[in-house]
């Protein structure tokens, strides 16, 4: 009883050597549950038995309790209970009874908070109410004690998780222990606030920031694309969520170009990272209005099918990434009525279609 009642007084004054370094539950009123087990150790006289003087009391069984608690600030607060204790029971060839045990109590509580966890104390007073049976007889009786209780909370949202420990009994001749855990809705304040930091930490440097070679907001170490140009908006992998690829064919050709193969080189090369294993797009092919319009849908289909052997040619797995669709003559993106204009519409796009600009 005395280590418990140490710790108490510890956790009481502990929160006053430390205040305004971190924060501890928040003002308001709060309701809780608890249950677990009570064990009695005292002089049955104290409990209100008057049979035979001398007897003893040393038994345990499962109790509860509700409560009900308002925090003034967040150190200090008041706490009431309604604590069932169960049932104790004396036998010997002297003499048997048995005793219900239950009562109210209220306590003054300080806490002491460690990152999501409030170590609290308590200190107060018990009413104990007894009904003893022992043969043709019954008592009632109404004891008042001093109380006091340490325990500790875990704190999610306005929800708290607790166990404690309460004694009872200010004199020699034994005690009672309430050993429980439940839990705690604490109202408003959507919760406990993130420990603040202490003012000298505001004198600590800010950690450096990484190196990001092209400003696109993705460190170069996370980087699949580390080249995009400034302004480009991008994904969590630092490439263009925009990014589109037009190559242009020659009449009536689905063969690639040296230069179509230098870009899809570009294309491939970011494809075979890893990191970019989430990209995804569309190949999609197109002709000019030149020749009849079933062959050119069959031409434009060649063509996409020409980008995507060759993706998958440089080490790309083009079916995880990309659907390909050929179009024929639809979406000129120029006129076909001049050579340049038509030039312009033979063509094949690679676009990107899974993102909106996760980065910069």
């Amino acid at each position: 009883m005395i280590s418990i009642r140490k710790l108490t007084l510890a956790c009481m004054v502990a929160p006053t050597l430390v205040i305004g370094s971190v924060r501890a539950a928040e003002p308001g009123f709060y309701l809780g549950a608890s249950a677990g087990q009570t064990t009695v150790d005292t002089d049955a006289s104290e409990l209100g038995y008057v049979g035979e003087s001398g007897v003893k009391l040393d038994d345990d069984d499962t109790s509860w309790k509700a409560f009900a608690g308002y925090n003034f600030t967040d150190w200090l607060g008041l706490e009431f209970s309604y604590v069932d204790f169960g049932s104790f029971s004396h036998d010997s060839e002297a003499d048997s009874f048995r005793e219900d045990l239950n009562g109210l109590n209220g306590f003054l509580v300080g806490y002491l908070p460690i990152g999501a966890v409030d170590l609290f104390a308590k200190a107060g007073a018990q009413n104990f109410h007894s009904e003893v049976d022992y043969g043709p007889q019954t008592h009632s009786d109404n004891e008042a004690e001093f109380a006091y209780g340490v325990g500790l909370a875990y704190n999610v949202g306005n929800w708290s998780v607790r166990a404690e420990a309460e004694g009872f009994g200010d004199n020699g001749i034994g005690d009672i222990y309430f050993l429980s855990a439940g839990l705690a809705y604490h109202f408003g304040g959507g919760g406990k606030p993130a420990p603040v930091a202490a003012p000298v930490a505001a004198a600590v440097a800010a950690p450096q920031q990484c190196p990001d070679g092209d400003s696109d907001g993705v460190c170069d170490d996370d980087d699949a694309c580390p080249d995009t140009a400034r302004g480009t908006s991008v994904d969590s992998i630092g490439c263009s969520c925009h990014y589109t690829l037009a190559l242009e064919f020659a009449l009536d050709s689905a063969e690639l170009t040296a230069g179509d193969m230098a870009q899809l080189n570009g294309v491939a090369r970011v494809l075979a990272n890893p990191k970019a294993d989430a990209i995804r797009g569309v190949i999609d092919g197109y002709t000019d209005s030149t020749g009849a319009e079933a062959y050119n849908l069959k031409l434009s289909e060649r063509r996409a099918d020409a980008v995507a052997g060759y993706l998958e040619s440089r080490g790309v797995a083009v079916s995880g990434h990309f659907t390909t669709q050929g179009y024929g003559e639809a979406n000129p993106v120029a006129s076909n009525d001049t050579e340049e204009g038509r030039a312009r519409n033979r063509r094949v796009e690679i676009r990107r279609t899974d993102c909106s600009g996760a980065g910069s």
